[in-house]
């Protein structure tokens, strides 16, 4: 799950695995694929690096055209979570899930 477009980690094995040609979805349902990273511009960011919460690399998004509806979004992030088990906190999330009534909710959960 990404929050935003920048990454704090600039390891390119974590890039390689993790992010690189990777699918997302918008709060909107439409789908996005990580096509490269680029390192920030700010002569701050920069030189300040090594500082915690500075964020290291940019990720290049680009659009698929595909949506990808609610409830297949929802389907996707329940068989997601079955496979950690089925503990409390497993339960209780696909429970907050299935009561989800935007993408929004889905991702970030219920705000209040």
């Amino acid at each position: 799950m990404l929050l935003d477009a920048f990454i704090y980690n600039d390891t390119e094995s974590y890039f390689q695995e993790y992010l690189n040609e990777e699918l997302f979805c918008d709060s909107h349902g439409k789908i996005f694929k990580i096509t490269g990273k680029k390192q920030p511009k700010s002569i701050f960011r920069k030189l300040f690096f090594f500082l915690p919460n500075i964020y290291k690399v940019e990720l290049i998004f680009e659009a698929t055209n595909e949506y990808i509806t609610l409830d297949d979004l929802r389907d996707f992030m329940i068989e997601r979570i079955k496979t950690l088990g089925y503990g409390k906190f497993e339960v209780k999330w696909i429970l907050e899930l299935q009561k989800a009534k935007s993408y929004e909710e889905l991702i970030l959960g219920k705000q209040n």
